[in-house]
Order: C-alpha cells, then structure tokens, then sequence
C-alpha cells in the first residue's frame, strides 16, 4: 500500500511534463543550504519571465563582534564578525536581459538593487546524468563570480531558469552547489500548473541602487565593526587578519577585474 501510494504521489508530482504549456505558469520549491543554513526558496516562472522569492531567514547574533580565538604565544586574537539577517526577497529576471532586480534594505530604506549579471558560459560537454525527483537530469559547470558551479538540468522541463541568479541552461535547473559544497539548491516540489496571480513587475514607487553600491555598503559596515572591535582590545594585541573574505559564491565582481 504505501509503494503505490508513493508511485501515485510521484505521478501526481509531475504529470505536469505530459502537458507543460509554455503560456502557463510553474511554480518550483528548492531547499536552499548555505553554510548548514537551511531556508526555502521557490521560482514562478513563464516562458520568458520569472520571480523568485526568499523566505526570511533571521540569524541571531546581538553582538557586533566576539572572541572566537585566544593565542596566547603569539600575542594574537581572532574576531568573528558580525552575522547580517537575510530578510525577505524578490528577484525579477527577464529572459532575454541580463539585468536582474531584487529587494533589499538599503540605508534603512526598502529598496530596489540593479545587477548586471555576466553571460554565464556554461560547458554542456559533461557526459554524467543524475536522476533527480524522477528526471534525468545532464550535468553542465561554470565558473560565476569567482566560484566554480555545478548545476543539473532537466531538458524535459523546458524553461531555462533555475535558482537565485542561474539560468540560460536548456532545461529547468533542479541542483546546482559551488564546488566547496557551501551553497547548494535542490528542487522539492514543482506545482504545474501554477494557478496563482503572480508580479512579474519590479515595483516602480521603490528607490533604485546599483549592485555596486550595496556591495560597498555592506563592505564598509563590516570594516566599521572590525574597527571598532580593535579598539576595544587590550594594548599590543591585534587580529589576526581584518580582510574581507568573501565565503558566498559571489568572490569577485566585473568591475573589480
């Protein structure tokens, strides 16, 4: 009884691939880990256009900085810094443009940020396949912003978007992680057709940023914390090391090449 009802259950999940209409609308579910971190992130998605939303994920820290490290010997002291909140969000992509907006706080302020994402050049030569939810899904990598990604794509779902800013694959992204396995995607639950009015639009009433901007401010607010924890630590003791080092997958961006 319970093998045929998970037979039916899988049937019913994606019986969607005998009748996928480019004019309707789909609705992805991934389980999104980021550093052990896990959240849920979905895709609405149409032939051309997509919305994908972050569910809000709040990590607690009231600490602007702590101690994470004494060495004694050498006269050293390690500074964790400070963990920022992700809150909700809304990324709007369009096919055919490699511009890409999403929410965010800005200065205290709801905000749209404009990024200008680079062509990402995938290599479809991989052989490998992987079965995933059913699908046979091929393999194909790429390097994005200083990271090497993995995705896996299902060429019988045939929209080529995929989770947060990876598309342009021939085939709905079902997996995909960074080579160090810090961050990774994975579909849950696919609902076809998706009935629901979706947004497509990036509101017009919020103030808009570059990607730039964002990316010096967060920068600066963390500089700001690492100094102000400097200068509460005891005479003669200094961090081990108060560079930024980038851990998400975006490392290195265009205009810092």
């Amino acid at each position: 009884m319970m093998k045929t009802k998970k037979i039916f259950t899988l049937l019913f999940f994606f019986i969607y691939i005998f009748c996928y209409s480019q004019d309707d609308k789909i609705l992805v579910q991934y389980k999104s880990v980021r550093n052990n971190l896990e959240n849920t992130e979905s895709i609405i998605a149409e032939k051309n256009q997509a919305l994908y939303v972050t569910d809000p994920l709040y990590i607690d820290n009231k600490e602007n900085a702590k101690i994470t490290k004494i060495d004694e010997e050498n006269n050293r002291i390690e500074v964790s810094q400070k963990i920022i909140s992700l809150d909700f969000t809304k990324y709007y992509l369009k096919q055919n443009s490699n511009i890409l907006y999403y929410t965010r706080q800005f200065k205290n302020k709801e905000s749209i940020v404009r990024d200008s994402l680079p062509t990402i050049k995938w290599d479809l030569s991989q052989t490998e396949t992987k079965n995933i939810g059913g699908f046979i899904c091929n393999k194909a990598t790429a390097n994005f912003r200083g990271s090497e990604i993995v995705a896996w794509y299902a060429v019988d779902i045939p929209i080529s978007f995929g989770p947060w800013k990876f598309r342009d694959l021939p085939g709905l992204i079902l997996e995909l992680y960074n080579q160090e396995m810090t961050q990774i995607w994975r579909a849950e639950k696919v609902i076809y057709p998706y009935l629901e009015s979706s947004d497509f639009q990036v509101p017009a009433h919020l103030p808009m940023v570059t990607l730039r901007e964002v990316v010096w401010e967060m920068e600066e607010d963390i500089k700001e914390q690492i100094r102000r924890s400097n200068a509460k630590l005891p005479q003669g003791v200094r961090t081990t090391n108060s560079k930024i080092n980038r851990t998400g997958i975006e490392k290195i961006y265009e205009w810092e090449k």
